[in-house]
């Protein structure tokens, strides 16, 4: 546990500790069955029976980069982009979240964890240059991996983890409604039509770049946020708060028409005197049928949703330290963020229970939280026993007597 009183990690406080810690979560020890794919499954089967009977549901996709600044040296280390867009060292995930319908609750239901470093990782764009006949610096040794069969690349894990958490819950529940809801990073046909062909709907914000195959008066392809749309609708409103500002007395212009075999949806956010009050308009995508302003509204209200998503993330950082590992291994490394998502997971889940487990209410207790559960107690309970465990290991290892240990109490005013 962290010193301040909520991190899952800093893990060792030696060389011996830290590597048995290594040895179980790089899966050295025999004893350890942990994997990501483990916990994956884990968390498929509670949504399996939470969902089994649900009309609908919304999974949000999203990476999230874990930066690593300093540390240079962590097995097949990759590069990330950091909050100021700089490159940095790091590591990739995926992750997706599940929205049922008529809920409130957020049930984490998938993370992956790659490395764009790591000797099978083949890029996209240079798959593409490969197909075009392209010569590009390293070509002979992604030929030969291309050939191979045997790589990844972010396209190829989001498109596994969108059908696989699709056909499992499928499997549960045959007639559940699916709705993936993406950033623009997977603003592509190719996602668009592969979701389609699950028989599912998405939900897609656009780049900005996407355009209409009709050019202009001088020959340049006109972008699709800029060309007009038949059917609109205003919503007024009184104040809004989004990126920390804060418009009043406004409205909400909504846009929408066919665009090819799907439809696009234009949001632009109007101040007091009709301008737009940031620099450009929402634009999204969706194969749902959107006729109407009902169906245009419903597309952006479920874009919106994205955003529990980074409350996730926020939680796993600051409350659990999803970046603050000290392992070096990869495997390890990916155990950890794995482990993490998974007490994420679950101290979500009790949040929306009405009647909490024994074991939440102890930790709660133990965290000060005076007859409140939440996860900001259980985290601190759960450092108050990380703690305790600690103070024990090492009595026992020193071999301190119980009179010695006594006074040390007494010497932090810990009443026995």
């Amino acid at each position: 546990m962290h010193n301040a009183g909520t991190k899952l990690f800093t893990l060792s406080k030696d060389t011996n500790e830290y590597k048995q810690m290594v040895r179980t979560l790089s899966g050295e020890n025999i004893k350890s069955t942990m994997s990501p794919d483990i916990t994956n499954d884990a968390l498929m089967d509670l949504a399996k029976e939470k969902l089994k009977s649900a009309d609908s549901v919304i999974l949000i996709h999203d990476p999230s980069d874990i930066r690593k600044p300093h540390s240079k040296e962590l097995e097949d280390i990759g590069l990330v982009r950091s909050l100021e867009k700089k490159i940095i060292p790091g590591y990739s995930t995926h992750n997706i979240i599940a929205l049922p319908s008529n809920s409130k609750s957020v049930m984490l239901l998938s993370n992956k964890t790659y490395s764009n470093r790591a000797e099978n990782f083949l890029s996209q764009e240079s798959i593409s240059k490969l197909q075009s006949g392209v010569d590009f610096e390293g070509q002979e040794s992604a030929e030969k991996i291309y050939k191979s069969g045997n790589y990844f690349n972010k396209k190829t894990i989001s498109k596994d983890e969108i059908s696989r958490v699709s056909r499992e819950l499928k499997k549960a529940n045959p007639s559940i409604k699916i709705t993936h809801v993406l950033d623009r990073e997977f603003d592509d046909d190719d996602y668009i039509n592969f979701i389609k062909n699950l028989g599912d709907a998405c939900v897609i914000r656009s780049k900005k770049s996407r355009c209409l195959d009709e050019v202009d008066d001088n020959g340049k392809k006109i972008r699709l946020i800029k060309s007009p749309f038949k059917d609109s609708h205003q919503v007024p409103f009184q104040k809004l708060s989004i990126k920390k500002k804060v418009i009043q007395d406004g409205k909400i212009l909504v846009e929408w028409k066919p665009y090819g075999e799907i439809y696009a949806v234009k949001i632009t956010i109007l101040d007091r005197n009709g301008n737009n009050a940031f620099d450009e308009s929402m634009l999204l995508l969706s194969n749902k049928a959107v006729i109407s302003f009902d169906d245009a509204y419903a597309v952006y209200k479920q874009y919106l949703k994205r955003s529990k998503i980074e409350y996730v993330f926020k939680f796993l950082k600051e409350g659990l330290g999803w970046e603050e590992m000290q392992v070096r291994e990869f495997k390890a490394i990916e155990n950890l963020i794995s482990l993490c998502f998974y007490v994420a997971a679950y101290l979500y889940d009790i949040g929306d229970q009405n009647a909490y487990d024994d074991y939440a209410v102890m930790l709660s207790e133990l965290g000060d939280g005076k007859g409140v559960i939440s996860r900001h107690f259980i985290l601190k309970g759960i450092h108050v026993v990380s703690n305790y465990y600690k103070y024990q290991l090492h009595m026992e290892k020193r071999k301190v007597s119980e009179t010695r240990q006594k006074a040390l109490k007494d010497l932090c005013f810990i009443e026995l």
